[in-house]
């Protein structure tokens, strides 16, 4: 389903390049005029205290609620004054529960269902969808779901919206937007480390170092190391992980700081794990095994090998009327290959529990970023009050090139489940694949303070969206494919906050993102994009000098031109399919007493098709109706208790099944239990155990069709010994 182009590559590229650069020079000239019209000498007055990259870190304090987030507008402000769902895994949540990958802190967010894939990489849902992410700020297409992430030890704190986030991301998914934040070097020497050991030979040590680099501190530096070698649950796979994290940052001027990010991670997986088979006779008709959780099918020498490197250079410069404006450039690479093999659909039999291989696979890979975020921010007035302004360009050019068999085999029949014995195939490559996607879009929001207590929030975007594909080897790479694309697609946003008290605010908003589509009309071109529109209420409040929040919200979502098969030409489509995702959520955060820290949250979720030729009922079958997900955590002030820390954590969900295929296979609902207890052995060193689903019920995280089907982690403990100086 491919189209050919109204428009040239080269114009293309040519515009949004003059957009980018047109939009530089109009920043350049005109922010130093921007100057407060009430005070017109701003410009050579004293600048007024900024934070530097709309930071707002949490590392800075100890609480669960953080008073700042950067996810709605780039930056800081108090989630109440945003018109969505908003919540943020804070660092000392993220130590506190010993989180290491982002799969483990998204599994703490209201509404948020993670679904592994394999060892390495996991699907995210929320509200019936997919969630996009984007790295401080800068948005990354298809950059989450079934893509390895960084571990957690080099981030400050996981934001996460839900629903709709079209404004700031571009194209995308419906469920929302996962921000995640780097740890910034600090002004202060730091010295944080830790070293752990766990269930299955899991052995961890991390190291975390950061303060000025020169006598004034204009210079500031920090670096994060982290080394993992680790067993799993399931029988003969190994990993080991080695991340490295720099970060310089230099004030150039009082006005001007720059700075230069590099990650680099290493993981090696052996015989990596991707869900057992099914019993015969396979497919939806097969049952799901009733093994033990420690079964992996997989032979000896399966493996995944993948090193991930991302650079960023940043500059933010500050203006005398609090205006700002900041560029990102960010290069990420990804060099993976992996080996392995897949069993046959038919299922395995249960009388001798043998099965075959079907497809028998080596894979090697690289794909690759380069994006750039350029936005200019502050305040303004108009009508006697102050308001706020956002205005930005990003663009992002994310190539994917890979080479592999996929090879059929009758060979590989009689496996034992138990101990899957299988000579090692030469596996020469036979297939490859190039794809290109670039993406690109101005856009603004503004903040108007419409009377002391009302504020209206409007956003728009302009995007463009092209893919593009080819074959690749082993013959000559063929021509360029062109396949989705979109010019010029409007994305609008428009919230209202209304203050009620000082502590309690209700608003409501509208949202949507679109999803280009290149599905052919009978009458020429491709499907309008599909969109999808959200409408949200609700109420936020904060207490206790903003350490407690709590809100509740109701929302809908409308999928729409979603392809159907056009009913006078079975050939080509119509843009009529339709489905909703609807529901409320209500989540409370924070320190009701001193040293007591919970965060709670439950969401009830209905999605259905409204208009499909192919469908009908339920829409997402992997999204539970209803899922609560409770952590508590105290630490004792005085006494003879002083120093001791005990936690505890509750998550539950009703039943759910596969959105991977038409299966009517389903896990009922389960809830797990999990536990810490530390203990300050002085002021600098704490000792903690952590313990997950203490009950050890055994229940399927992940359910597929012939395979994909995975055990959640049995009863598992971690004890580590935790410096901060």
């Amino acid at each position: 389903m491919c189209k050919t182009h109204s428009k040239s590559y080269t114009h293309t590229r040519y515009r949004k390049f003059s957009r980018a650069l047109g939009l530089g020079v109009l920043f350049g000239l005109s922010a130093p005029l921007l100057a407060n019209e009430d005070n017109p000498e701003a410009t050579s007055t004293e600048l007024k205290t900024i934070t530097v990259w709309g930071q707002a870190p949490t590392e800075d304090t100890d609480a669960y609620v953080a008073k700042k987030t950067t996810i709605a507008s780039k930056l800081p402000l108090a989630p109440k004054e945003i018109p969505q769902s908003v919540s943020v895994i804070t660092r000392q949540r993220i130590e506190d529960q010993n989180l290491n990958t982002l799969e483990d802190a998204l599994r703490q967010a209201p509404g948020v269902t993670v679904i592994p894939n394999d060892t390495v990489q996991s699907q995210f849902l929320s509200r019936g969808y997919g969630l996009n992410v984007s790295i401080d700020g800068v948005p990354s297409t298809n950059g989450l779901s079934g893509a390895e992430q960084f571990d957690l030890a080099v981030y400050d704190r996981v934001e996460v919206l839900r629903g709709p986030a079209g404004v700031l991301q571009g194209s995308g998914d419906l469920g929302g937007t996962v921000n995640v934040v780097t740890k910034k070097p600090r002004e202060q020497f730091g010295l944080n480390g830790s070293v752990s050991a766990g269930s299955w030979d899991n052995y961890r040590g991390e190291l975390d170092i950061t303060g000025p680099l020169n006598a004034d501190g204009s210079l500031r530096g920090r670096f994060v190391g982290v080394g993992q070698d680790r067993d799993f649950f399931y029988d003969r796979t190994h990993q080991r992980k080695w991340v490295g994290y720099g970060v310089l940052e230099f004030d150039l001027n009082d006005d001007l700081t720059l700075s230069l990010t590099h990650i680099n991670q290493d993981n090696d997986t052996d015989v990596p794990f991707f869900g057992l088979p099914v019993s015969a006779p396979g497919g939806t008709a097969g049952r799901l095994l009733d093994v033990s959780r420690s079964t992996n099918h997989l032979a000896d020498w399966s493996y995944n090998r993948s090193r991930t490197k991302e650079t960023v250079l940043a500059a933010e410069q500050r203006f005398a009327n609090d205006w700002s404006l900041t560029t990102k450039l960010r290069y990420l690479t990804l060099d993976s290959s992996w080996k392995d093999a897949v069993p046959r659909g038919t299922g395995v039999n249960t009388d001798d529990y043998t099965f075959e291989y079907r497809f028998l696979r080596d894979y090697d890979g690289v794909y690759r970023r380069r994006a750039a975020d350029i936005y200019a921010s502050g305040p303004f007035q108009l009508f006697g009050r102050e308001h706020r302004a956002l205005i930005g360009y990003n663009y992002e050019d994310y190539r994917d090139r890979y080479s592999m068999v996929n090879r059929t085999t009758t060979s590989a029949t009689g496996i034992d489940l138990f101990n899957p014995v299988f000579a090692e195939p030469d596996l020469p490559h036979t297939s490859g694949f190039e794809s290109r996607t670039e993406q690109s879009g101005l856009y603004g929001q503004t903040r108007l303070r419409l009377l002391d207590p009302l504020t209206l929030v409007l956003g728009g975007r302009l995007s463009d969206y092209e893919y593009k594909s080819r074959n690749r080897a082993p013959s000559t790479p063929s021509d360029w494919s062109n396949g989705e694309d979109a010019s010029d697609e409007f994305t609008p946003y428009g919230g209202l906050v209304y203050e009620l008290t000082r502590h309690v605010s209700l608003y409501t908003s509208y949202s949507d993102i679109f999803i280009p589509q290149d599905y052919q009309k009978a009458d020429g071109g491709t499907l309008d994009p599909r969109v999808g529109k959200q409408y949200e209420i609700g109420i936020k409040t904060s207490w206790l000098d903003d350490t407690l929040s709590a809100s509740l919200a109701t929302f809908r979502i409308r999928d729409e031109n979603r392809p159907m098969e056009d009913p006078n030409d079975d050939l080509y489509y119509i843009a009529a399919g339709e489905v909703e995702s609807r529901g409320w959520e209500l989540e409370v955060t924070g320190r009701p007493l001193p040293g007591w820290d919970i965060s709670a949250g439950y969401t009830r979720l209905k999605t259905r098709y409204l208009s499909d030729d192919d469908n009908a009922g339920l829409f997402s079958h992997a999204s539970p109706k209803h899922s609560f997900k409770l952590w508590s955590h105290y630490r004792f002030q005085d006494g003879l208790l002083k120093g001791l820390a005990l936690g505890g954590g509750l998550a539950a969900t009703s039943s759910y099944g596969s959105d991977r295929y038409a299966s009517d296979r389903e896990q009922s609902g389960y809830a797990l239990v999990s536990a810490a207890a530390s203990y300050e052995l002085n002021e600098h060193l704490t000792l903690a155990l952590n313990g997950e689903n203490l009950t050890d019920r055994k229940y399927y995280a992940s359910l597929g069709n012939n395979t994909y089907n995975t055990y959640g982690d049995p009863r598992n403990f971690t004890l580590s010994l935790r410096l901060k100086y």
